[in-house]
């Protein structure tokens, strides 16, 4: 199985061009693809629907998207009737396999006063590949300061360790209620006929995490390093797919600076896919694929044995 996440930053790459069309390319032959910084309706990329249009480019591909931050971007006509739009932007989600369910995750903001600040967010899947269910987030954290991403990172790590408990997008069939209840529930066909949606275990979470290995950030996803044990796989948390893959190759930095000398004037390893402890048994293959364009930063592909 070949996963690859990738913040595409709305597609504008380091040559300054807007092609989504050279994203779709560049992730074409991934069986699951992250992307962040996905957006709908704003002037710099023409008012486009880009979830509709990189639909379009992956046709093979069940896709979601997460609206992390919405804001109005309608219009009034001089008839007086509304368009209505909203200026989003977001992670999304692609995959080869049904995506069974899918839950938005909003991620805690600090408001800020000298820097812009926005709303950002995750998305949690539950795909059914030909290996059995596996639950994939998407995910983009604050590029503004360790505080609001540790934060951040908090409120996923309570999704993930709560998700057996709070289970799939609905539970129960609800054979066992009341008479007059049940009835009604098979008579409107609430589960539309079709079976409950798994919550599986097995977990892979991608994204643009903005901070750097060993980070606070870093450890509070994979844990620090331990005196006498090294670093514990726990199974609450997860484990770096960089670090366990049986082979890697090539640089491992994710973004780099646009030309000529933006700050900090180097590349930077930003981007991750974390897994859980007993998939990161599994990973064969990690690398950045140093050649893209089409954005700031490079994607990160993960080869697993499934």
């Amino acid at each position: 199985m070949k996963l690859v996440t990738y913040n595409i930053r709305f597609g504008l790459g380091i040559d300054q061009r807007t092609d989504l069309g050279r994203i779709a390319e560049t992730v074409r032959d991934a069986d699951i693809i992250g992307l962040q910084e996905v957006e709908r309706f704003w002037k710099r990329s023409g008012m486009s629907d880009q979830p509709e249009i990189l639909g379009r480019h992956l046709k093979d591909f069940y896709w979601v998207y997460c609206p992390a931050f919405d804001v109005d971007a309608s219009e009034r006509k001089g008839d007086g009737t509304v368009v209505n739009r909203r200026r989003q932007f977001g992670p999304m989600l692609l995959s080869r396999w049904p995506i069974r369910a899918s839950r938005i995750i909003l991620l805690p903001k600090l408001g800020t006063v000298n820097r812009l600040n926005m709303d950002t967010g995750g998305i949690e899947c539950v795909v059914d590949t030909p290996s059995g269910p596996l639950r994939v987030y998407s995910i983009h954290l604050s590029a503004v300061s360790t505080r609001e991403r540790l934060l951040q990172i908090d409120r996923l790590l309570d999704c993930h360790r709560h998700a057996q408990t709070n289970g799939g997008a609905w539970t129960g069939d609800g054979l066992f209620a009341d008479a007059v209840d049940a009835k009604h529930l098979i008579e409107q066909d609430w589960s539309n006929g079709e079976t409950l949606p798994p919550m599986p275990k097995e977990t892979i979470v991608m994204g643009d995490f903005n901070s750097e290995p060993e980070s606070e950030e870093y450890q509070r996803m994979v844990g620090t390093i331990d005196p006498f044990c090294g670093r514990v796989g726990h199974l609450d948390s997860f484990v770096d797919s960089w670090t366990v893959a049986n082979d890697r190759s090539g640089d491992s930095n994710t973004w780099l600076p646009d030309p000529p000398d933006c700050s900090p004037g180097h590349g930077l390893r930003l981007d991750y896919c974390f897994v859980d402890p007993h998939l990161g048994r599994k990973v064969k293959h990690a690398y950045v694929d140093s050649a893209a364009q089409g954005s700031d930063h490079r994607p990160y592909w993960v080869e697993l044995d499934l």
